[in-house]
């Protein structure tokens, strides 16, 4: 089998954007079988997506704002896989619940009566 070391490379916002191969790198090594594992890799935008023409990463990813989840297109959030890629569930959880609160806030003319990300919790014993 032919191999290549790969050098990850950055996106402006400092995310990993995807790998170069590593010229001089490509060998060989013997290999009966080979499972490839390829993951996520981006959303998948032939339909909704392109149709709003809403603008991505440079992963591929929807491109929204970091706080307010807002995307290039009013109206439109995103939170999760879609806007950070593949990522921990707690991660997608914890941001569709943050995404939740800006759309709720979008709604009411800035006001939200759902619960604040890293809110104090009070105990009253």
């Amino acid at each position: 089998m032919k191999i290549v070391n790969l050098e990850w490379k950055a996106s402006s916002d400092g995310r990993p954007a995807g790998f170069s191969e590593i010229p001089g790198s490509e060998r060989e090594i013997p290999c009966e079988l080979a499972l490839l594992a390829m993951g996520f890799l981006h959303p998948e935008s032939t339909g909704l997506l392109d149709q709003l023409e809403i603008e991505k990463d440079d992963r591929g990813n929807v491109k929204a704002t970091e706080k307010e989840y807002h995307t290039s297109l009013p109206k439109i959030f995103a939170a999760g896989d879609v806007r950070r890629g593949q990522s921990l569930v707690v991660w997608a959880i914890s941001e569709g619940r943050e995404c939740a609160r800006k759309v709720d806030e979008f709604l009411n003319n800035g006001t939200s009566t759902l619960e604040v990300k890293d809110a104090a919790i009070h105990v009253i014993a």
